[in-house]
């Protein structure tokens, strides 16, 4: 029956969904919901900036950043098409056409009344004739191609002051337009912009598609472009670093618990096989939650999941109490006896306590109250039905003596009645006392001690005699 059962839950809990959204750690308010739908659905905050820069920066070589650019742009469109949607290296000159007649149609919209002062300045028959002469020079120039359309739109170039007034939105000066590729003006860093299919929030997908881009530069750099430099940062990025780093340290954290548990059991217990014994209801309540929660919802936060450290404690303490038991009884049957009762009770309120989390507003926190929850009662019904057939030989069991250790010993004794100890801690009481300045607060601390006094001397008369 526990092989079959080990198996069933085993395998539902393999087909659950996990779900690696970190904005989920945030509570469920309307400001932050309207926050997330600006991070989800803004055109400029879910992209990813590419900075391709010289490893030597007292150098300018702005066509080596560019020739990387291309390579880059033409190896990350072929190979991760499925995670990234576009890649913004040039300027659309069709964009800028089509901003430059939407600007031409609504001129007055773009201009106070200081631009009309310019106006009677540009259309002098001085200053026309000077302007069609540029124009002329333009026209026969490599750009003319691109430009014509906008010259013989406005000759005089009445147009341009509201790209003048359009151009107070820059935010910063520092970047120009190099062979269509936007430059910082020092032609030492080129900037690309990629648009990833998928939200910053989704770091499951986000960070395969960053493991292909490291990839790309990483091949570049080794074989073309060994003094080129390229980074990037970004929403995605962050959010992806953020989520990696979670699971990191929970992985870290759990991992640090159970050895420390393994090593712990084992020496309190004399047993090579003790903390084995001991961890099965934890991984047996574990895949049980999982489980659950894949016929409840399908899914599970990653985050939430790495949280389990804090259900381990909890989960281990119930297979624990089974073996500590039989330590003094020696006896499976009595054990079950004695404890049926007290630790089925008694898990309800920690069962209890988590099952509360699903009442917060917080959708990795209800996660976690689920998986922690239903974690506990696997762990809880493993050790009372389970466990009791693992936990010794028929050979142990005919052996009544249980062998004690220093820990034991430890835990027997009783402080209580320790003269050296209660004066220590009377003196270190009085001399903390006096050195408070404020006699308010010296008469409250000392009616505080007072009462502590009281309450102590009675739990250390009557507990001990209980």
């Amino acid at each position: 029956m526990f092989a079959l059962s080990f198996v069933l839950i085993g395998f539902f809990a393999s087909r659950i969904r996990f779900e690696e959204d970190i904005s989920k750690i945030l509570p469920k308010d309307k400001k932050i919901e309207k926050l997330n739908y600006i991070f989800q659905n803004s055109k400029f905050v879910d992209k990813l900036v590419i900075m391709v820069s010289l490893k030597d920066s007292t150098q300018q070589q702005p066509d080596s950043l560019i020739a990387f650019a291309d390579s880059f742009t033409e190896i990350v469109q072929q190979k991760l098409p499925r995670y990234v949607s576009k890649i913004n290296a040039k300027v659309d000159d069709g964009l800028v056409l089509a901003l430059f007649g939407t600007i031409n149609k609504k001129l007055p919209i773009y201009l106070t009344e200081c631009y009309y002062l310019n106006i009677d300045t540009l259309i002098r028959p001085d200053q026309v004739k000077e302007t069609l002469a540029r124009d002329l020079r333009t026209l026969t120039s490599p750009a003319g191609l691109a430009l014509k359309s906008m010259i013989s739109a406005d000759p005089v170039g009445i147009s341009y002051l509201g790209l003048k007034k359009l151009q107070q939105l820059q935010y910063d000066e520092k970047f120009e337009l190099y062979d269509s590729y936007v430059m910082t003006k020092d032609h030492k860093n080129l900037l690309l912009f990629i648009t990833p299919k998928y939200s910053p929030n989704n770091t499951g997908e986000n960070a395969i598609m960053l493991k292909g881009i490291d990839q790309v530069i990483d091949s570049l750099q080794t074989k073309s472009f060994k003094s080129v430099d390229c980074s990037y940062f970004g929403t995605t990025a962050v959010s992806v670093g953020n989520a990696l780093q979670l699971r990191k340290d929970s992985m870290f954290t759990q991992g640090i618990t159970v050895v420390f548990l393994i090593v712990f059991l084992g020496f309190y217990f004399r047993k090579k096989r003790a903390p084995v014994v001991i961890l099965v209801p934890v991984l047996f309540g574990a895949l049980f939650s999982l489980a659950v929660v894949y016929f409840v919802k399908g899914s599970i936060s990653v985050i939430a999941l790495g949280t389990g450290s804090v259900v381990l404690g909890g989960a281990v303490n119930y297979s624990l109490h089974v073996f500590n038991h039989y330590r003094h009884t020696r006896s499976i049957e009595q054990v079950i006896r004695d404890l049926a009762m007290p630790l089925t009770v008694g898990s309800f309120t920690t069962i209890g306590g988590f099952f509360s989390l699903e009442f917060v507003e917080s959708k990795m926190l209800k996660d976690l109250g689920l998986f922690a929850a239903f974690s506990l009662i696997g762990a809880s019904f493993c050790s009372l039905v389970f466990l009791p057939h693992f936990i010794a030989s028929k050979k142990e069991q005919n052996q009544h003596t249980a062998q004690l250790s220093w820990i034991d010993r430890l835990s027997a004794y009783n402080p209580e009645y320790n003269k050296f100890i209660i004066s220590t801690i009377v003196i270190l009481t009085v001399v903390s006392t006096t050195r408070c300045r404020n006699y308010n607060s010296l008469k409250r601390y000392a009616s505080l001690l007072s009462l502590s006094i009281k309450e102590s001397s009675y739990y250390v008369l009557t507990l001990p005699h209980a």
